[in-house]
């Protein structure tokens, strides 16, 4: 199904696999080189459940056309570029928030090894969401434009 020059079927499998892997990796390498083990993980349902909703909304913004177009070279590339500035961005968002004064922000640990640790865990969310992720072929993208 193609919605607006996405494939949501291929979208959502690829955020919410993409998001699984990321958690994964996090949890095996905790604490190697000092990084990772940052999520809560599975003993906090709640938490995992509205991070794998996270994973395929802001999976749409990688989906989305004029940006999947954008990234250069083939999808694993692309992925990983996408998780590459996801990361700065969230940053940026998430330092700014916290110098206005927004708690959750101000609580966050925001030193060499969690952005470390965040830059690669959404580089390999990215680069998973990259592989994963199918864009519509041309003909369907025509046909849902006659719709």
């Amino acid at each position: 199904m193609t919605v607006k020059g996405i494939n949501v079927k291929s979208l959502l499998f690829a955020g919410f696999v993409a998001g699984y892997l990321m958690y994964f990796i996090d949890r095996y390498f905790a604490g190697f080189l000092g990084l990772f083990g940052a999520f809560p993980g599975t003993s906090n349902t709640w938490w995992m459940i509205e991070h794998h909703i996270d994973s395929i909304i802001f999976a749409l913004i990688f989906a989305w056309p004029f940006i999947y177009k954008l990234l250069p070279n083939g999808g694993w590339l692309k992925g990983l570029i996408f998780g590459f500035f996801w990361t700065i961005a969230l940053s940026l968002t998430a330092l700014i928030a916290g110098a206005l004064g927004a708690t959750i922000f101000q609580q966050w640990p925001m030193g060499f090894k969690p952005f470390i640790s965040n830059l690669v865990l959404h580089m390999s969310w990215g680069f998973f969401l990259g592989v994963l992720y199918t864009p519509p072929k041309e003909q369907e993208i025509s046909a849902e434009g006659r719709m």
